[in-house]
């Protein structure tokens, strides 16, 4: 047992060498990563399959968000969204294992990110609408019942106003998708290999350097509220995710104007002609 311990443990360190680290991979995915990594590191299985069958399991999660309206279904879909985060740790720690990565493979997850991020907010956006607009379908939902609803405590203070109508939900739900999408868009152009070369960073720039400051905490928390958000689960156990469709969308249409607004200043000021 201490030999097999050991061994998952240099496996670990092996395969997340350079690898993103975010709270939720470096505490939660990338540890179970490893133990499943251990048990199938020489089987014929691939990163790519590992890529889709995540992609499998956040279809469900999102199907079971979205059809269980029960507090069972809420933890179960954060449930199945979690394990789809490990399974995306999985896949690029089984390549640098196998040393077999390649960049098709790399922007095929980075693809399946996208898919899954479209996937987990659409389902929590529709069953946030559903139960606003018809609170009975809330079922054994805890802690006040139907989500956007203003806590007892506060009524008190503020009055007799209740909640969001529903279509605010669904008004709000459109926006993240619109900014969710523009923000996409946005870094996939910025990816570009004739963008990097018309607008290069400074020769002494580092490439790893964060902002401080007020800028740097307000990125790291955009960073946190949309890298795969792992509060989700929590969120799910107290029945508020519809503090996690506050949040998300207000970070990415923040991050999409301003990505919009950077790119077009850029090339404003270019002469085509010059």
């Amino acid at each position: 047992m201490s030999k097999a311990w050991d061994e998952i443990k240099a496996l670990h360190k092996q395969s997340t060498f350079g690898a993103k680290e975010g709270l939720a991979f470096k505490y939660f995915s990338r540890p179970l990563a490893s133990l499943i990594l251990y048990f199938i590191k020489n089987s014929r299985v691939t990163p790519n399959q590992i890529t889709i069958l995540s992609l499998i399991v956040g279809i469900a999660g999102s199907i079971v968000h979205m059809t269980i309206w029960t507090w069972w279904g809420l933890l179960l879909g954060g449930a199945l969204f979690m394990l789809a985060h490990v399974l995306d740790a999985l896949d690029g720690q089984l390549a640098r294992q196998r040393k077999a990565g390649s960049t098709i493979g790399m922007y095929f997850d980075f693809f399946i990110d996208e898919v899954k991020a479209y996937l987990m907010y659409i389902a929590l956006a529709v069953r946030l609408f559903f139960q606003v607009a018809d609170p009975s379908t809330t079922g054994d939902l805890p802690f006040g019942g139907a989500p956007f609803a203003t806590p007892t405590w506060l009524l008190d203070e503020v009055g007799a106003w209740t909640g969001w109508p529903a279509y605010w939900v669904m008004i709000w739900g459109l926006m993240g998708l619109l900014g969710l999408s523009l923000g996409i868009s946005c870094t996939q152009f910025l990816k570009l290999k004739d963008w990097k070369e018309a607008f290069p960073p400074p020769e002494n720039a580092d490439p790893n350097a964060k902002p401080g400051g007020v800028i740097g905490l307000v990125e790291r928390f955009g960073h946190f509220v949309v890298d795969y958000p792992s509060y989700i689960v929590p969120l799910c156990i107290i029945n508020r995710v519809d503090v996690y469709l506050l949040l998300y969308t207000v970070v990415v249409c923040a991050y999409a104007a301003r990505a919009l607004l950077g790119i077009s200043l850029r090339l404003w000021r270019v002469n085509p002609y010059g």
